[in-house]
């Protein structure tokens, strides 16, 4: 009985210290995977060609770049018509010849416009230069207001852009919306105060430019 208690005992030490010695690399074994994730939190995030990974970018949405429009076309003086827009800092002087009827512009359009019909100004007007080639004339009798149509470069583009804008008629002047813009055009005794939004994406000061000396070349001719 003696003898088989002492192998009891030994067997039940033995099982013990196995369990403790499993516990104890265990632990060990824990404490090195804590102290592995610790290291690689320390580490700085590294790139590959300028590539952050998700986890790390917040990027935001790219918003429209919408530009409030607040123009002014206006004859100072009859053979000089003066058009400028204060958030985009757009300054454009057209000389017109009375006789003739012909508008040269120039600062931020450099063109020149010519009665289509001679002696008929208001029936329309060809803007030519350099980079512009526009047509303004009375849109007829159905649809009544005016149309603007042609082509013009823009020094970010390699093709020429087709433009077409038509005026509408309304109450007190006109309205125009189309890609990129939508304006409200008010006549005054001396000219036009154009409000509106333009995207910059699509419209800018050559678009506008060109869209005001059609205006104050046809609607405000002298005959």
């Amino acid at each position: 009985m003696k003898r088989t208690f002492l192998i009891i005992s030994w067997l039940w030490l033995m099982v013990v210290s196995y369990h403790s010695t499993l516990a104890a690399e265990a632990l060990s074994f824990d404490t090195q995977l804590f102290e592995a994730h610790k290291t690689i939190l320390s580490q700085p995030v590294a790139t590959h060609k300028g590539f952050t990974p998700n986890t790390v970018r917040s990027p935001s949405p790219e918003k429209e770049p919408i530009t409030v429009v607040e123009m002014s076309v206006s004859w100072s003086r009859p053979e000089e018509l003066y058009i400028t827009e204060q958030n985009l800092k757009l300054n454009v002087l057209g000389n017109r010849n009375w006789s003739s009827g012909v508008i040269v512009f120039n600062g931020d359009l450099n063109a020149t416009a010519e009665p289509i019909f001679p002696n008929y100004f208001s029936f329309g007007y060809h803007l030519k230069g350099p980079n512009v080639d526009i047509s303004i004339g009375q849109a007829g009798p159905v649809l009544r207001g005016y149309f603007i149509s042609g082509t013009y470069k823009r020094t970010d583009k390699t093709k020429p852009i087709y433009l077409a804008i038509y005026l509408a008629p309304s109450d007190d002047g006109w309205d125009i919306t189309t890609k990129g813009m939508t304006l409200h055009v008010s006549d005054e005794v001396y000219g036009s105060s154009i409000e509106g939004y333009i995207n910059q994406n699509d419209i800018g000061k050559l678009e506008l430019s060109i869209l005001c000396a059609c205006l104050g070349a046809v609607i405000y001719s002298p005959g």
